[in-house]
């Protein structure tokens, strides 16, 4: 109704999980980055919590159309605890079977396509959504086709994500031998106002839109009104617009959100917070000094010139991609971390910034505390294969750094190592080497190194090394 008006080519609030819109905030990288690593490291099971509607379905999504490829995926959404067992659902999503067969001859039957599988080199990871409906017996029942992996080689992953629900369910002391084998298990938290913000016009881009149709007042209300829910930004969104196109208003202020809210809010079904704002804000008038840009109008580009168009505007986005992270960096040095981080996470959008902003993702989200999303950062930022190779080493550095202080001292001695093999007389990294080998193995210097070969930081390491040409003796 409002697309044309807007110039829009899709609708860019729509509630239906949409992974090409998800807004890729700080909570959203390190969720996806965790189970991306439960993948690469055979996690047997790996468990997402978070509220309705903060994008779990989203990210699934996410997962599947990136790894569909390489692993045999099974997605079950409807699964419920009065059923009387799970693996028929099993079969169901992976395509085996859509007829109710005997348990014997469904354990047969996945059982011969787990083997099928594991001899092309391929996992079969099931993805259990909404799994707080689940129960515990169907757990259980998850649990015992867990035990289908054998030796050496991983043949099923589990994926569980649900509400917080979820969570209290796998805490239960009868659930302890389940929690034991949980090795990835991450919450997602709200939006924060600035993300927000990001968020709204990061989905008004992809839709093609123009990122100042929301004034920055109106989307601080719409944090404020949604506690920074994607879904229930997205709900108001979709109001706004659809109020903004009757008015034919060609800037979405505050007054014309609190307007739709306020409207929307009357039923009482829409579970909004600040309401009592909104009708002052709906009646008061207009704030004309709010209005951040006019909405460009369309222009129509010569036939001529579209390669010119083009260069143009490619330059215009790493300009502004530089600027953002140079923006960055000050609101770093002011202590001001939680818009130091937005702005990065923008900037890393550029290619030519890739490693840069998620090096300085991982130092202020380890400053704020949060080490597990700065190993996830510095993870990210080392899949850049431009990089030089002192940018690489100095990354590897932050990350093994990161690790020790996690506890997570084997992986970091593996990083330390790595570090060792391309510059032997990199900062302290010998003195470290000798301090994690002792605690770790219980060895003075003279004893054997642990064996890596299998280590997937290893493997990515030297692959990341000889894309970027690095020689080591």
């Amino acid at each position: 109704m409002y697309e044309t008006f807007y110039n829009l080519r899709a609708k860019p609030f729509a509630l239906l999980p949409d992974s090409d819109f998800l807004y890729a905030g700080a909570m959203h990288r390190a969720a996806y980055g965790l189970l991306e690593y439960g993948i690469l490291s055979q996690a047997p099971f790996m468990v997402l919590s978070g509220d309705p509607g903060m994008g779990k379905t989203s990210l699934l999504q996410k997962l599947i159309a990136e790894h569909g490829q390489k692993h045999s995926i099974g997605l079950i959404t409807n699964a419920r605890y009065d059923i009387e067992h799970l693996l028929p659902w099993i079969l169901l999503s992976l395509g085996l079977s859509t007829k109710q067969l005997d348990p014997v001859e469904a354990y047969h039957v996945f059982t011969q396509f787990l083997a099928q599988e594991s001899k092309q080199h391929r996992r079969v990871i099931l993805i259990v959504d909404e799994a707080q409906s689940l129960g515990v017996e169907l757990l259980e029942e998850l649990r015992l086709l867990s035990n289908l992996n054998d030796g050496k080689t991983l043949k099923l992953q589990i994926i569980l994500s649900g509400q917080p629900d979820l969570q209290a369910l796998l805490q239960r002391i009868d659930m302890t031998q389940f929690a034991q084998r949980i090795v990835v298990d991450y919450h997602l938290e709200p939006l924060t106002e600035t993300e927000t913000g990001h968020c709204i016009r990061h989905r008004l881009q992809v839709a093609g839109g123009s990122p100042s149709l929301f004034t920055n007042k109106s989307c601080a209300l719409i944090h404020r009104l949604t506690k920074g829910n994607p879904r229930l930004i997205n709900q108001v969104c979709e109001i706004a617009l659809t109020y903004g196109f009757a008015e034919q208003a060609r800037v979405v202020t505050s007054k014309l959100v609190a307007q739709a809210a306020l409207d929307r809010s009357k039923g009482g079904i829409l579970p909004l917070a600040g309401r009592e704002e909104l009708a002052i804000l709906a009646a008061a008038p207009e704030d004309t000094t709010e209005i951040d840009a006019v909405i460009p109008q369309a222009r129509t580009v010569p036939q001529s010139a579209p390669q010119t168009a083009a260069v143009t505007r490619a330059r215009s986005t790493e300009q502004n991609s530089e600027a953002l992270y140079q923006d960055g960096l000050r609101m770093k040095n002011e202590n001001r971390l939680e818009e130091a981080l937005a702005l990065f996470e923008e900037a890393s959008k550029s290619p030519a910034l890739w490693l840069k902003a998620h090096a300085q993702i991982g130092i202020c989200c380890r400053t704020m505390g949060n080490t597990r999303a700065a190993i996830q950062a510095f993870r990210v930022a080392l899949n850049d294969s431009s990089a030089s190779p002192k940018e690489v080493l100095d990354v590897q550095y932050l990350l093994a750094r990161a690790l020790q202080s996690a506890l997570q001292n084997k992986e970091a001695l593996t990083v330390y190592r790595q570090l060792a093999r391309a510059q032997p007389d990199y900062r302290d990294v010998t003195g470290r080497i000798k301090q994690l080998a002792a605690s770790t193995t219980g060895r003075t210097n003279g004893g054997p190194k642990s064996d890596t070969s299998d280590s997937w930081v290893s493997q990515a390491f030297d692959s990341l090394h000889r894309l970027i040409g690095t020689h080591r003796p």
